[in-house]
């Protein structure tokens, strides 16, 4: 698999170089970091300003790339190839990506303040919106020191299952576990006063609702199944996990079970390319995303010729 790192010298740019380091195996998979320096206007005797600028950015990229290696294992630091860029890096890891022919692109992203739930960042998000490979996102703060502990969302779409297939190109650390989760849509869409809710229930409601409940349960537990049955297709940290089937709001559940079960990684399916899809990647997905505290890792589904 072709890896494709953003870097740009700051602590979030060398996490996302940390947690691919985890997820790749040497002698398997291929890396390269790319790096656009800024734009630098420098004055120096002896030789015209344009060269001395050149000159500049050729250190800087050369000190950035140094620096984003060590953040490798050290089985994976020799054969990183290292692209410098000149446009924006939104831009220019779009082109990267499709000139290198990369499986998956990799950029950091900062911490969840105000801000960050507005806009994830110009780089980010631009990455994640219009990629045509799947994109891991990045934080600093949930790369781990052992083994991985993944989300994988599952809701019987061919996006959740092409983002199941793609955790098979990935290493896994010891120690590593994944569980599933699925979520249900609520029996009621919303509640009703009390006092209606015993006005309400003669013994003919009562019959039904009873009905209703019986069926909903039985729904979770074909699902659970389901999701149990899935899991032995996946990679073993996957197996033999209690899979979670939820209730609600799908990105509310999500972020849930993730906080519950600590995971650091949450992998998520989204459909094609269409023109709404550019402007938003899918409202779970986007949502998640936005609010994670772990890492996500988004698998756009393939489009049809």
């Amino acid at each position: 698999m072709k890896v494709l790192i953003g870097v740009d010298g700051s602590d979030h740019g060398f996490a996302a170089v940390r947690q691919a380091g985890r997820l790749l195996a040497a002698g398997r998979d291929e890396i390269a970091c790319y790096y656009s320096p800024p734009e630098i206007r420098v004055k120096a005797k002896g030789s015209a300003p344009s060269d001395a600028a050149v000159r500049a950015r050729e250190v800087l990229a050369r000190e950035v790339f140094d620096k984003s290696r060590t953040h490798l294992p050290e089985s994976l630091r020799a054969n990183v190839r290292e692209i410098v860029g000149t446009q924006h890096p939104r831009h220019g890891l779009m082109v990267a990506a499709d000139e290198w022919r990369a499986d998956l692109i990799v950029v950091g992203a900062r911490g969840v303040g105000t801000m960050q739930k507005l806009l994830l960042g110009s780089v980010s998000d631009s990455v994640v919106q219009t990629a045509h490979v799947p994109v891991l996102v990045v934080r600093a703060d949930a790369v781990p020191t052992g083994g991985e502990r993944v989300l994988l969302g599952v809701d019987g779409s061919e996006a959740s299952r092409e983002a199941g297939a793609f955790l098979k190109n990935l290493t896994w650390q010891p120690g590593s576990s994944g569980r599933l989760v699925y979520v249900m849509e609520s029996m009621f869409a919303g509640e009703i006063p009390d006092w209606l809710a015993e006005k309400a229930r003669d013994e003919e409601v009562e019959k039904m609702a009873q009905a209703w409940i019986a069926e909903h349960d039985a729904e979770r537990v074909a699902r659970r199944r389901e999701l149990v049955e899935y899991s032995r297709e996946l990679p073993e940290p996957f197996q033999n996990q209690e899979p979670i089937v939820a209730e609600g709001t799908p990105a509310e559940q999500i972020l849930h079970a993730a906080d519950e079960s600590h995971a650091n990684l949450i992998v998520l399916g989204a459909r094609g390319l269409g023109v709404w899809k550019r402007l938003l990647v899918g409202s779970t997905s986007h949502k998640v995303l936005l609010h994670a505290r772990s890492s996500v890792l988004i698998v756009r589904q393939h489009e049809q010729p």
